[in-house]
């Protein structure tokens, strides 16, 4: 019964964190890739999560942990290469549902820390709740406005074709189709 509590505790305050993060997403360009870089913190949390039962409630928790730690397009894609494997394809609820934390929390703050070129490999790799699809695609249009490269573009039209946001991949194929003509 305490385990059930505290996972809906945890799950109530992920879901709050999640929803306020997408409502009040930061324009502002994140921290270069190459200045960003794994906390000490992050890095035990790996070794523990690591040396953890595998597909344990325990290493699940720990990779909540990550998930929660994290603070930067570079430490968020570790978190997700962490959880591979760890919650089973065939989980209990409570797996699931710490799963589902896991994936919430690092998709917002994602949007709010990650690169272009991180938001892009985490699109073409993972998958996200369909409600959130269209804006994070959306956020992959704010860091690209000023990228001349159409390969950008045409990067970014895979990972919205891949969410299924159609519109914005047609958009994105234009936008690659127009700067590859000048």
């Amino acid at each position: 019964m305490q385990e059930c509590f505290r996972v809906f505790i945890i799950l109530a305050v992920a879901w709050t964190m999640a929803s306020c993060g997408g409502a009040a997403r930061n324009p502002a360009t994140p921290t270069p890739e190459a200045q960003q870089v794994i906390g000490e913190a992050l890095k035990e949390l790996y070794m523990a999560a690591s040396a953890a039962v595998p597909q344990s409630n325990r290493q699940q928790q720990i990779i909540l942990q990550m998930a929660n730690k994290a603070a930067n397009g570079k430490e968020l894609l570790l978190v997700m290469r962490a959880a591979d494997g760890v919650f089973p394809p065939v989980a209990d609820s409570a797996s699931q549902r710490i799963e589902t934390v896991v994936r919430s929390t690092v998709t917002a703050k994602m949007m709010q820390f990650a690169t272009l070129d991180q938001l892009i490999e985490y699109a073409t790799r993972y998958s996200i709740d369909e409600g959130r699809a269209r804006a994070y695609v959306e956020r992959m249009f704010e860091l690209g406005d000023r990228n001349p490269d159409p390969r950008v573009w045409y990067r970014i039209r895979v990972a919205a074709v891949h969410w299924k946001v159609g519109d914005l991949g047609e958009k994105a194929q234009a936008k690659g189709d127009e700067l590859a003509r000048r």
